[in-house]
């Protein structure tokens, strides 16, 4: 009788747990199925977008070439046997410029004949050369887009064509006007650009992802590019190039779809779809170079984007098909057997005695002693984790050698034990490996291998590293799908961060360097995702809005680590109130202190984001530097006028893409002049070059950014420019006067 009641509630059970477990293998299947699906769309995405910035970089780099001859070159019409230097030169110093011309007005030069033309080429070799032309060449100055960039104020690109004189290559061309002293129409300047270069980087991508993604599908992916048109430029069947457009190819389809996408791409769209061509159904992935005015479009196989997902959800179909019949066996054994469960009872109070040993060993693995460098009184630091449970997975950790401070915080997915494991493997790797590195990318990138290699459990952790130099306050950090600190200076920010994978993912991942400067008394506030997720009864969260209100409350408070990390935990309890604790919180605050300097340099930074909202942060900032140096109050608003107009502009025109990105400002004196150093990444711009503003004008018949320019040379005594490793530097002095 018992054993019958023991088969009838093990069957029960069965039951309960098939619907459950049917449910769960449902949602598991298709949760996952949908993440690798993303995630391989993302790097066929990745890869789109990536030509993309590649086209606008090289067209950006010739215009750029073209737009800063125009007054050379002008300034030797009167001299034309001077020019052809000069265009030798522009191919010297771009080498994705095929060639460049010359083609004066008819008649300009009437002792050189009535058509006249100046012309450099880089030949097979590499070799540049040039010549003139006195030849008819009246057919080429009536071609439409010949025409039409000459009747024009400004420059503009060529459609591609086919460069049957030089390069016999397909070729698109920047155009823009020369004028003699008087403001008359005299040449056009012609910068050329071989699309060569993009023909064999298509080609090399297409057969890098065939090789490395695609080795076993019958079909394969395939990108191209198209003109403004439709036209086909790049595409791998070369016979489409320059006589068909997608439009004609998509009307010979009956999926209206293509027919759909077509319009969009004329529209300058950009996005996906989903059609189907010759009995296969593909995702057509498309960008609009903004640019160039092109589109760059890459096609790929449903079946290859699908493929890991379906691999992975059957894996995990059957792992937990294998475990239900595992579960079954096990329920039946446990049930019949009542001795069983008084020593499972036994064993749970086991079990939680070592989670008790466990946690202590956990809590002394993390920093204790505060303060923890009593011998050094340029930064103060302190951290704090409280866990959910007995033992969790949350991490963070610092030492110091070399004048510099290494430190890391971090958040361990699942709980218990293995969580607890895991963390003590990662603060392990980063003691050892922060000491044989300064690299933060490269630390985190030799942690995520070593974690990769033993990570049997598919577990990962999110991770931000950092690494600040206490002489220079430079910080250099790798964030690895961790939550973004703030920087606390008189208002408090969220500091951009990379889309970084947690570590234990991906042993090939390459990680990301980034950079910015503290200033003194800032303080690097960093959290985990269980303060951003502290949760009320109902559910409310507390998120990153609170946690930037109440930093920037704390703002003005002057505390020191320890007790601003402390204010953090009080706010966080009281807005749960008596809700348990869902997840671990941890939180770590740097204070930087820097310390005078032996010598007579003084020296500040700030970092701030491309966002002109943080201006209140740059006008505290430079106000303060000025009062440090005892400056008049003239000279303060002088100088913070032209600093502030010098930020806005690069927020403003730098980041064409309003892409996130750190703005660098360092500020340096002596005794008789201050200096200011902007540091941007965005596009290439010489504000010293830039014309002079008529003050005068009507506002709206001003060029964008001049009156700051104008502001910039005005009240700042000396600026100057440079593009070096891809960054602006503009450099602007000011006379200190007391």
């Amino acid at each position: 009788m018992k054993k019958a009641s023991a088969y009838k509630l093990s069957i029960i059970i069965m039951v309960v747990l098939l619907v459950m477990w049917a449910t769960i293998m449902s949602i598991v299947f298709v949760f996952t199925r949908n993440s690798t699906t993303r995630e391989v769309e993302s790097r066929y995405e990745g890869i789109m977008l990536h030509t993309n910035e590649k086209i606008r970089g090289v067209l950006s780099d010739v215009y750029v070439a073209a737009i800063n001859n125009i007054s050379v070159i002008e300034n030797d019409l009167d001299t034309p046997d001077k020019l052809q230097a000069h265009l030798e030169q522009m191919l010297k110093l771009n080498k994705y410029m095929s060639s460049c011309r010359l083609i004066f007005d008819p008649g300009y030069y009437p002792q050189r004949g009535q058509y006249f033309e100046i012309y450099a080429w880089r030949d097979s070799a590499g070799v540049i050369k040039g010549k003139q032309i006195n030849e008819d060449h009246s057919a080429f100055l009536s071609q439409p887009w010949y025409k039409k960039v000459y009747d024009l104020d400004e420059g503009d690109w060529t459609p591609p064509y086919f460069d049957q004189a030089a390069s016999r290559q397909l070729t698109t061309t920047y155009l823009t006007h020369i004028r003699d002293k008087n403001g008359n129409k005299a040449a056009m300047l012609g910068a050329d650009v071989s699309l060569e270069w993009l023909r064999q980087r298509h080609k090399r991508i297409d057969a890098q992802n065939h090789e490395r993604f695609e080795k076993d599908f019958k079909e394969k992916s395939y990108s191209f590019v198209l003109d403004n048109d439709g036209t086909y430029i790049i595409h791998p069947n070369e016979k489409l190039i320059l006589t068909t457009t997608f439009q004609e190819v998509a009307s010979q389809t009956p999926d209206m779809t293509d027919d759909v996408v077509a319009r969009s791409m004329k529209n300058q769209e950009s996005g996906s779809c989903k059609l189907t061509k010759n009995g296969v159904s593909s995702v057509l992935f498309y960008s609009f170079v903004k640019y160039a005015e092109w589109t760059v479009v890459i096609v790929v196989p449903e079946a290859i984007i699908n493929h890991q997902g379906n691999v992975l959800g059957a894996i995990i179909m059957a792992v937990m098909f294998f475990g239900l019949i595992v579960i079954f066996i096990l329920s039946r054994t446990l049930i019949r057997n009542i001795d069983q469960l008084k020593k499972t009872t036994a064993q749970k109070a086991a079990i939680e005695q070592d989670l008790k040993i466990a946690s202590h060993i956990q809590q002394s693995m993390l920093p204790k002693k505060y303060p923890p460098y009593p011998e050094r009184t340029d930064v103060d630091i302190y951290g704090e984790i409280v866990t959910a449970k007995e033992v969790g997975g949350d991490l963070y950790d610092h030492l110091m050698h070399d004048d510099k401070l290494f430190f890391c915080i971090g958040d361990v997915s699942g709980k218990g034990v293995p969580a607890a494991l895991m963390m003590a493997e990662t603060i392990s790797l980063f003691r050892c490996e922060a000491r044989l590195s300064t690299d933060p990318s490269q630390i985190v990138s030799r942690i995520n291998k070593a974690i990769c290699d033993t990570n049997d459990s598919c577990m990962f952790v999110t991770l931000f590293l950092g690494v600040l130099d206490l002489k220079t306050g430079q910080l250099n950090y790798t964030n690895a799908g961790h939550e973004p600190p703030m920087l606390v200076g008189t208002l408090a920010r969220f500091i951009y961060v990379d889309n970084n994978i947690p570590v234990g993912l991906r042993p090939e991942w390459e990680y990301s360097n980034q950079t910015l400067f503290m200033d003194r008394e800032e303080i690097l506030f960093l959290y985990t995702d269980g303060y951003t997720e502290a949760e009320t009864a109902n559910h409310e969260q507390f998120g990153r809005n609170r946690i930037s209100n109440r930093a920037n409350r704390l703002a003005d408070l002057h505390l020191d680590a320890r007790q601003y990390t402390h204010q953090h935990f009080e706010t966080a309890k009281n807005f749960v109130g008596d809700t348990p604790q869902a997840d671990d919180i941890s939180l770590m605050a740097i204070r930087f202190l820097p310390q005078p300097s032996d010598d007579s340099l003084y020296h500040r930074n700030l970092t701030l984001g491309n966002d002109v909202e943080e201006i209140v942060e740059l006008t505290a900032f430079v106000n303060s530097i000025c009062q440090d140096l005892q400056m008049n109050e003239t000279a303060m608003t002088f100088t913070t006028l032209a600093v502030e107009e010098a930020v806005v502009n690069v927020m403003k025109y730098a980041y064409p893409d309003r892409e996130p990105s750190h703005i660098i400002l360092e500020a340096e004196a002596n005794e008789m002049m201050l200096t200011f150093t902007l540091h941007d990444k965005g596009m290439p711009f010489d504000a010293t070059q830039a014309a002079e503003v008529d003050v005068e004008q009507q506002a709206e018949q001003r060029i964008e950014g001049g009156l700051g320019i104008h502001l910039m040379r005005h009240y700042m005594d000396h600026i100057s420019y440079e593009r070096k490793n891809d960054e602006n530097i503009l450099t602007m002095q000011k006379i200190i006067e007391k």
